[in-house]
């Protein structure tokens, strides 16, 4: 008996040839591509059809799309769309893309840490001033990353590969973990090569209880975990009160996970070494807010998990998961929608 067509709605701009390696998967397989900033761009009588849905915010009401039965996002985290009632009652799966930015934010990761460690920001000043120091072997005496802790708050696809990155160098990584007696990362897209699949180049694991007791022993700290009601202000004033003196503290997960304010005053007091942080409360970041002249805290737009082949990369991910769901598999990066990632 042959089985139906499955029809595949894209919703994002995609190049032809990324069309055919889709069609190329199955003969059952049916791609459309309806760029489109909203549901109402898409006629009736596609979403009536409509099974397997890639989008980036482009959600129907539950009656537009009778059919659909799993929809697979372009971006990692999915905070902003979990809410949606096209998700409740479980009729309809969501996946992400978590994994495909795990190294250009490891590399990022790494990058502000080697800034700070070697005084980058502190060059930067003295170039713009015209002014060759006379004490600049104190001034600009480095902190090496050999021999210094890391610690990785949200040990997921990212954290992974940072710690694969911070081991090379010689770092000792502790990590956090909501559940601690499984470090593989399970039913996870990992790039090949890349990572910590199977959990082994951390040196400690944390629970989330712990956060306070791994904060103190790290001279750098990577906040990744995803943005959930139990993730919200995780960072606040008294956790940044625990962090070693000198520390430097990186965001590049969501705004709201880490208390901007305590961020301030432990900048300004030289509490903190240094930040760099590519998220934030309100983006974009409103011009009077005092982030903008925080001392030693570098700024980025949100931009941390750009790359010129994003969608190839995602492709990589929904291209896996097509083959697992025709062959009735457990799929990659299934959201739970209680936990909220």
């Amino acid at each position: 008996m042959e089985e139906e067509a499955v029809n595949v709605l894209l919703t994002v701009k995609v190049d032809e040839h990324m069309v055919q390696r889709l069609q190329a998967i199955s003969p059952r397989l049916n791609v459309i591509v309806r760029p489109a900033h909203t549901a109402a761009e898409i006629p009736p009588d596609v979403w009536g059809e409509v099974e397997v849905l890639l989008t980036a915010r482009v959600l129907p009401d539950r009656e537009m799309a009778p059919r659909l039965r799993w929809v697979q996002s372009i971006f990692g985290g999915v905070d902003a769309v979990l809410d949606d009632p096209l998700f409740e009652g479980g009729e309809v799966m969501l996946t992400t893309a978590s994994g495909v930015h795990a190294v250009t934010m490891a590399e990022f990761t790494l990058g502000m840490m080697l800034m700070f460690a070697h005084q980058i920001p502190l060059v930067m000043q003295w170039q713009a001033a015209h002014e060759w120091p006379k004490d600049r072997y104190d001034l600009y005496r480095p902190r090496l990353l050999r021999g210094a802790t890391l610690g990785i708050v949200g040990y997921g696809s990212i954290g992974r590969e940072v710690a694969r990155l911070a081991r090379s160098f010689g770092m000792k990584v502790l990590a956090i973990k909501r559940d601690v007696m499984h470090p593989a990362s399970g039913e996870s897209y990992v790039e090949a090569g890349t990572g910590d699949p199977e959990g082994v180049l951390q040196d400690r694991l944390y629970p989330p209880q712990a956060l306070k007791s791994m904060l103190k022993e790290c001279d750098f700290v990577v906040v990744l975990v995803p943005r959930t009601q139990e993730t919200l202000n995780l960072l606040d004033a008294e956790a940044i009160a625990a962090m070693k003196p000198g520390a430097v503290l990186i965001n590049l997960a969501r705004g709201g996970i880490v208390d901007e304010e305590a961020l301030v005053n432990a900048l300004r007091s030289g509490k903190l070494a240094g930040a760099a942080f590519d998220v934030f409360e309100t983006e974009p970041l409103s011009e009077d807010s005092p982030l903008w002249d925080a001392p030693n805290l570098v700024i980025s737009p949100h931009v941390a998990g750009s790359m010129p082949d994003y969608l190839e990369r995602v492709l990589d991910v929904f291209a896996e998961n097509l083959k697992r769901y025709l062959a009735h598999r457990e799929l990659l990066n299934v959201v739970d929608m209680q936990r909220g990632y």
